[in-house]
């Protein structure tokens, strides 16, 4: 009998201290992990050299910057509506300074100053343009003239002073009979280009929704 009720209060003991531990630290949320840097954003970086050259993406935008800092040259990202800005202070052949963070595409500008500093551009200043469409805009004739990528590849074409640009399957489909044909009608979506973007195109650049090729019309996605 003794040992039955030395072997009861035992486990009381055991099942309170259960408890009891439970109830202080069984609730209790694990600690958050400390802050640390974003991932594929490295603190931001200070660059001083000369400009020597800007480069564009597939539509002929303007959206990076070569600069050369004594022995190294840096290929420096910015967003096209940035370029009009950009230009002002950093023109080819001028030595600027430059903020950037280094993202995983590469460099991406944060700032440019004059090498003076007298001028200086931040681009967080500047939002992003609203998201628009564009208005729908038609041309017919004749085609004037062939845009090539560095692979000599046509890519596009120009008509009505417009350039209509062409993804590789639209041009294996389309520029052999855009070659054979003496007209084309075309409809497309015309952007504002008061946002800040520089094309390098003679002719501002369009996107194309609808070619119209010998009475047949092909929809352009």
């Amino acid at each position: 009998m003794v040992f039955k009720q030395a072997t009861y209060h035992l486990s009381k003991i055991i099942f309170i201290f259960s408890a009891v531990f439970c109830l202080s630290g069984c609730g209790k949320k694990p600690p958050l992990p400390l802050p640390g840097p974003t991932p594929g954003i490295e603190k931001p970086m200070q660059l001083s050299g000369r400009v020597m050259s800007y480069q564009t993406n597939p539509e002929g935008n303007i959206d990076r910057m070569i600069l050369n800092q004594g022995n190294q040259q840096y290929e420096i990202h910015f967003p096209p509506h940035l370029a009009k800005h950009i230009l002002e202070i950093a023109k080819i052949n001028a030595s600027v300074r430059i903020r950037t963070s280094r993202r995983e595409r590469g460099d991406e500008l944060i700032s440019v100053t004059s090498e003076d500093g007298k001028h200086v551009f931040d681009a967080g200043k500047i939002p992003p343009p609203k998201p628009s469409p564009g208005k729908e805009i038609r041309m017919d004739g004749k085609i004037s003239g062939w845009i090539r990528n560095p692979q000599n590849e046509i890519t596009g074409f120009v008509i009505g002073k417009k350039t209509v640009l062409l993804n590789p399957e639209e041009s294996r489909t389309l520029v052999p009979l855009l070659m054979k044909t003496n007209r084309v009608e075309v409809t497309a979506l015309e952007r504002d280009a008061k946002d800040g973007t520089v094309n390098t195109f003679r002719f501002p650049p369009v996107m194309v929704t609808e070619i119209k090729i010998d009475s047949i019309v092909y929809k352009i996605r």
